[in-house]
């Protein structure tokens, strides 16, 4: 399969926050996989449909309490299982494209995965 991202895709575990934005439910948890210039990929408890809009809290790493707010539509979403033992659990991988959302932000986000791959890396 050919990639043909534009912006580069980064491991990112975040704190998130969502909600449906034509439901306006109770905002609730979610987990990020990874996070591109124009997307992120979350773990999810529940299965949305495509086209789903939502707004994404983000928690901005390093900077407790920060919240970012942005704006995006489910693509795509599929069904993860995973076994441990006799206990089979679940969650939805879910894939978000941006609408609204402000490129400082995300920025900011790449910069500090960026770093904490580089000490990682040894650079």
């Amino acid at each position: 399969m050919d990639e043909r991202r534009v912006f580069e895709r980064i491991d990112a575990s975040m704190k998130i926050k969502y909600e449906i934005v034509e439901k306006a439910h109770a905002l609730k948890s979610a987990a990020s996989k990874d996070i591109s210039g124009t997307g992120i990929r979350l773990a999810l408890d529940e299965k949305l449909e495509a086209g789903a809009v939502l707004k994404v809290q983000i928690e901005l790493p390093g900077e407790k309490n920060k919240m970012a707010t942005l704006y995006g539509e489910v693509v795509w979403a599929r069904k993860i299982e995973i076994s441990g033992g006799a206990k089979l659990s679940n969650y939805y991988e879910t894939g978000i494209r941006f609408t609204k959302a402000d490129s400082l932000t995300i920025g900011r986000i790449f910069r500090h995965f960026q770093k904490d791959k580089s000490i990682v890396d040894g650079r």
